[in-house]
């Protein structure tokens, strides 16, 4: 099934046509978000929404263009819909990103180290969100500022004008420094550190003027070694006394800078099930 055929109404061919954007499109609802949990929603929405919508597509762009302008829509309408106040945002598994190589290899761009990173993430979120799809679809997904306008429903200047003024706020945000060399050396040395209770092992990993300082662990510790955002991350999981299993702690993700850990983004427990960890051990 070709692209210009996608207003048919054979509804399953449609979703097989779909399914083969699923995993970057939740990765743009990720971006325009900021929580894993809610892309996965908006994937659904779009997708719904997209059926619903098929004979808007008239063949001027191509049927991931046109998915792509139906997700955007359906996160800022969520956004318009939702309280001022943003949710912290979430980790995204590598996973998730490695299914969009798998499905669409040439969209490595769209899953790279820079704009997927935790700190890349969150930037986005401090700007409104019509300026936060501007930068998307421009920085991220490389789109022209024309094409950007006819899917915002503005001018050219206008989309030019929302670029300059997003691009310092998140420029301002994010790490300067280098990022990635040594990192899983850094994170199996951080691991090993935290079983075994080595303050000395964990002020060696850390980068300098990095805080050592974390909450009191529990004694009884294993660690799982992950990834998330691009980033080397670790599961954390504690026995209580008198308990029989590890159960889900804790969730560290790293930013590594020359071999050291220069940043760690702690999250709670409660994720685990959401971004497939196994919730005990």
């Amino acid at each position: 099934m070709g692209d210009g055929e996608a207003g048919g109404e054979d509804a399953a061919a449609f979703s097989r046509l779909g399914a083969r954007y699923r995993a970057e499109l939740q990765v743009h609802c990720y971006r325009m978000l900021g929580s894993f949990e809610a892309s996965g929603e908006l994937l659904t929405e779009t997708l719904l929404r997209a059926w619903r919508e098929r004979e808007t597509f008239a063949g001027h762009a191509t049927f991931r263009t046109w998915l792509y302008r139906v997700a955007t829509h359906a996160c800022l309408d969520h956004l318009a819909a939702r309280p001022r106040t943003p949710w912290a945002v979430q980790p995204c598994p590598d996973t998730l990103l490695d299914q969009v190589l798998a499905q669409e290899p040439a969209s490595g761009e769209v899953v790279a180290g820079p704009t997927i990173g935790l700190a890349f993430v969150a930037a986005l979120q401090s700007l409104p969100p019509r300026q936060r799809a501007v930068l998307v679809l421009r920085d991220v997904l490389g789109w022209p500022a024309r094409e950007t306008a006819v899917t915002l429903g503005v001018s050219v200047a206008a989309v030019n004008s929302a670029l300059q003024r997003a691009r310092p706020r998140v420029r301002d945000r994010i790490p300067a420094g280098p990022a990635g060399s040594g990192a899983s050396a850094a994170l199996r040395r951080y691991a090993a550190a935290l079983e075994s209770h080595d303050d000395q092992a964990l002020a060696a990993v850390l980068a300098k003027g990095a805080d050592p300082a974390r909450l009191t662990l529990p004694p009884d510790l294993r660690t799982v070694p992950t990834r998330m955002n691009r980033q080397p991350a670790v599961a954390l999981y504690a026995r209580g006394p008198g308990e029989t299993a590890h159960r889900a702690h804790a969730l560290d993700v790293l930013r590594v800078e020359d071999g050291r850990i220069a940043e760690i983004t702690v999250f709670g427990p409660g994720l685990f099930a959401v971004l497939g960890l196994p919730v005990a051990l």
